[in-house]
């Protein structure tokens, strides 16, 4: 089958989300999904939809996609190849003033499947940073915003996870664009790897990202964000506003009040600029985390650039889903620029600074202090710090609750 049709801005500004039916009949192994076209001034994104739902999603990444009970291109999900009409989703996400001509094609019968997540080297870990913690918990050094190649990343699931450990990261979360066809993976690459993994869903639109943590079922990208947050909550997740200041991507939807995370530091924020905390403060000031975005090396933040410290209620190396996202909940939480960078964290009643000599500490309630030593502690008073260098460069932000 195929299908070719124009569409213009007019369409995109009636609906983003186009969708082309086509029926599968039964007994069919696998759908296969080509789409191509005409304008490089035209960004479009693929997606697909069976008979009861959501089968994936790769935004403008591939053009050549598939799906069949056993296997499936990243980003999308096998299961069983259900007889009646699918849907071809075709996001505008930027559409010609001119016009783009879309041609889709759809292929009935068994895929083909290159292997997604090839063997790699074991990663070589290196010793662990520990810094002081309450008796009973362990600050672990993660990055709550990665992607693979089951989005827009290059590297595959062991790929990326090896690089978090091997740059000392304990934890990671997988945020991969409107899918979560990496989650089932995520078990083994940890074993692997040897790093706490994190499932996670970056629900992207053209009007704002937000990182949906530690669920299991899809999130509807094309709902409003009140329902992103009950989806997400109704699963015992979190849901974290990303990037709300990096333009185009910027946060331009509504808020609902019970968000509860802000991506304060990523990895395209200008250090010594103040904006961050400045949107914090005029939209809720909920719990600050900070997320590299690694999608490629040389285009974003290596994994944990920077890094968010996480103390959570265990002195093993192993954590669970539920113990990372009650930290998150709680506010236990720091930020700094990478894993060895300099760390303000709360510790009992009062603030502690590891590795800051040298630098200055700004604290709530603005009082500033020179810190003098690589590891001391300041009284400790609700809000947020921040740590800068004599140029006024931010290395570190903490936070109590």
């Amino acid at each position: 089958m195929l299908h070719s049709k124009v569409y213009t801005p007019q369409d995109r500004a009636d609906s983003i989300y186009q969708y082309v039916p086509f029926d599968v009949p039964a007994g069919v192994e696998g759908v296969t999904i080509s789409m191509r076209h005409s304008s490089f001034l035209s960004v479009i994104d693929l997606g697909l939809f069976d008979p009861v739902g959501f089968r994936g999603f790769s935004g403008s990444e591939r053009d050549h996609v598939a799906v069949s009970e056993v296997d499936s291109t990243p980003g999308y999900l096998p299961g069983p190849i259900r007889a009646g009409t699918w849907f071809v989703s075709l996001g505008l996400h930027r559409v010609d003033p001119d016009g783009v001509t879309i041609e889709v094609e759809v292929t009935l019968g068994k895929p083909v499947f290159p292997d997604a997540n090839p063997p790699s080297a074991k990663p070589i870990l290196p010793p662990r940073r520990k810094l002081k913690s309450r008796s009973g918990y362990r600050w672990f050094p993660a990055d709550f915003h990665t992607h693979s190649v089951h989005s827009d990343g290059d590297l595959t699931l062991n790929e990326l996870a090896s690089l978090g450990a091997e740059r000392g990261l304990e934890l990671l979360a997988i945020t991969d664009h409107n899918t979560t066809s990496h989650h089932r993976f995520l078990p083994e690459v940890s074993k692997f790897s040897g790093i706490n993994l994190l499932a996670g869903q970056e629900v992207t639109t053209d009007s704002g990202h937000a990182n949906s943590f530690g669920h299991s079922q899809w999130v509807d990208y094309r709902e409003a964000t009140d329902r992103w947050l009950s989806q997400t909550k109704n699963q015992g997740g979190l849901l974290s506003i990303n990037h709300p200041l990096s333009a185009p991507c910027h946060w331009r939807r509504d808020t609902p009040s019970g968000i509860d995370l802000t991506e304060l530091w990523h990895s395209s924020w200008d250090r010594k600029t103040t904006e961050p905390f400045e949107w914090w403060r005029d939209n809720g000031s909920k719990i600050p985390i900070g997320g590299s975005d690694f999608h490629r090396y040389t285009s974003d933040g290596l994994p944990g650039e920077p890094t968010t410290w996480v103390e959570i209620d265990t002195e093993d190396n192993e954590v669970t889903q539920d113990q990372v996202l009650a930290a998150l909940s709680d506010g236990r939480v720091a930020i700094s620029a990478d894993p060895k960078a300099p760390v303000v964290f709360p510790l009992e009643d009062e603030m502690a600074i590891d590795g800051g000599d040298g630098m200055t500490l700004l604290a709530p309630y603005g009082k500033k202090t020179l810190i003098t030593k690589d590891f001391t502690t300041v009284s400790g008073e609700s809000g947020l710090y921040s740590l800068t260098d004599s140029n006024g460069m931010y290395h570190a932000i903490g936070f109590k609750k």
